[in-house]
């Protein structure tokens, strides 16, 4: 009687560890923060409307706004959180290409609802080539 009492009660603890490890194992993480900023031209000091930045183009005032990306990851209890490495285009025909380069070593990690303001970024204009006969 005492061993099948013994059997319960390790059957019990073993389950109840495997659920305490198995409440992390499942992770949501950055895969890119909330980015925000405005697009203007350095000589003008004006916005540059309709550049593409990431998957978005700016606005009327040169703004613009990505939103936050997260994915899951099925991890263990003490493992830290992957790097956080964002690269993201800034194309407008008739300026230079550009990027918002972002990186943390453990930005994986970052909660929910993260956001990286840019601020203002100017794009210099592409040089104009003459082609001569």
């Amino acid at each position: 009687m005492k061993i099948f009492y013994f059997k319960k009660i390790c059957t019990l603890i073993f389950l109840i560890t495997i659920a305490l490890v198995c409440q992390s194992c499942l992770v949501s993480r950055c895969k890119r923060p909330q980015i925000m900023g405005y697009i203007y031209d350095p000589i003008s000091r004006k916005p540059i409307e309709n550049c593409k930045v990431g998957e978005n183009l700016t606005d009327t005032k040169g703004y613009f706004q990505l939103k936050e990306l997260r994915y899951s990851e099925f991890t263990f209890v003490g493992y830290e959180a992957p790097p956080l490495m964002v690269n993201e285009a800034i194309i407008k025909e008739g300026y230079e290409n550009k990027s918002i380069q972002l990186f943390n070593p453990f930005g994986g990690g970052i909660r929910k609802g993260a956001v990286h303001n840019c601020d203002t970024i100017f794009l210099k204009r592409a040089p104009v080539t003459v082609i001569e006969k």
